[in-house]
């Protein structure tokens, strides 16, 4: 008899690590018979009382002749919900369920319970933590703690399969995929296919194959707007708008560029900021200005925190615009989101006009 919990914020993982324990108790030529696997993706209290009850069943049943028996709780959704925990019906099948578990399962059951979500103060939780072998695979809510997590993964993931990245061919492929391992995985396949023979991954090949996920799509908006990249800039507008995006949100994104934007130049003409032709985190130097180090110690987020690739980037970007440029700039923004909320023309088109006004001749 064998109990899993395996669960943590890092969806991904869990799944990658639950279906890997099923396989062990239960090998795949087996499984047809052998393995009985429960969505335990619900949405309302009823079928959050179907699933357990299903488990409940499954665990009490004997084998197929006799047989060895892994039942998989998979996804379960019912812990992170708070209507769904706090029912009543379910608190009690879920005590129900402890108590089996405390009890053991004839020689040859197995369970595996798998989790994005879980209560660390709940009973149930305490009794698999009893009585169960625990697996967590969490990832640290703030994206600076995060960022160097998932650097580490794709670099093993290309070391693995014999490739190296070149220049800032990673920092980008990191700025396109985002922080889900889930999607850093799948493209960071597509690129070791892609690049077929050759060892070495570059911007180009990064840009030529790596999908954005949906907040990098955004990422490559507001990084053509700095750029100044019309055509691309539009591009990427009119597929945003395509997909739905709320107009209100693009505006957003765009304010707070330009915010960024204003700040790095004022920061460049008072020599606080300097940024180098080169490489690497030496292609971003700060002073050591005692008015600037008092004003950033003040700040919730200090700049000189930031990873060098964003603070080079968003650099390069204010040098590309002058102060006057980037002042009419937030004016034409602040008149664009009045005219968004307030009047009767196409949203769409206000966005296009704005962006060709903000890159065009500010």
């Amino acid at each position: 008899m064998a109990i899993k919990l395996i669960y943590g914020t890092d969806e991904y993982l869990v799944s990658h690590h639950a279906r890997k324990a099923v396989n062990t108790f239960c090998p795949e030529a087996e499984q047809t018979l052998g393995l009985e696997t429960i969505n335990g993706t619900v949405k309302t209290v009823d079928d959050a009382v179907a699933a357990i009850k299903t488990c409940l069943g499954a665990l009490r049943t004997v084998g197929l002749f006799g047989g060895q028996k892994t039942v998989w709780l998979r996804d379960v959704s019912i812990f992170k919900n708070q209507v769904l925990s706090k029912s009543k019906v379910v608190k009690e099948l879920l005590t129900e369920l402890a108590g089996d578990l405390k009890k053991g399962f004839p020689d040859g059951h197995h369970l595996v319970i798998s989790t994005f979500g879980l209560d660390k103060r709940s009973a149930f939780y305490k009794t698999c933590v009893a009585v169960a072998e625990v697996e967590v695979y969490d990832l640290p809510e703030q994206d600076y703690k995060k960022r160097p997590i998932i650097r580490d993964r794709a670099q093993k993931i290309f070391k693995k399969a014999g490739c190296r990245t070149s220049g800032n061919a990673l920092d980008l492929f990191l700025e396109k995929v985002g922080m889900d391992t889930r999607l850093l995985v799948m493209e960071a396949e597509k690129l070791v296919l892609y690049i077929g023979d050759r060892s070495e991954i570059n911007t180009e090949d990064v840009k030529a194959i790596t999908s954005s996920s949906a907040d990098a799509i955004t990422w490559d908006f507001t990084d053509a707007l700095g750029e100044r990249r019309l055509d691309e800039a539009l591009k990427i507008l009119r597929q945003l708008m395509f997909q739905g995006e709320s107009p209100v949100g693009v505006i957003f994104a765009i304010e707070n560029l330009f915010q960024s934007l204003i700040q790095f130049r004022g920061y460049i003409e008072k020599g606080w900021l300097r940024i180098g032709g080169g490489y690497g985190a030496q292609a971003v130097q700060w002073s050591n200005d005692a008015e600037m180090k008092a004003l950033f110690d003040q700040f919730p987020s200090d700049p000189r925190k930031m990873h060098w690739f964003r603070v080079s980037k968003i650099g390069a970007q204010a040098k590309k615009y002058k102060s006057k440029e980037l002042e009419m700039c937030r004016k034409r923004l602040l008149k664009t989101h009045e005219q968004l909320v307030s009047s009767g023309v196409s949203q769409a088109l206000l966005l296009e006009m704005l962006v060709i006004q903000l890159v065009g001749n500010a």
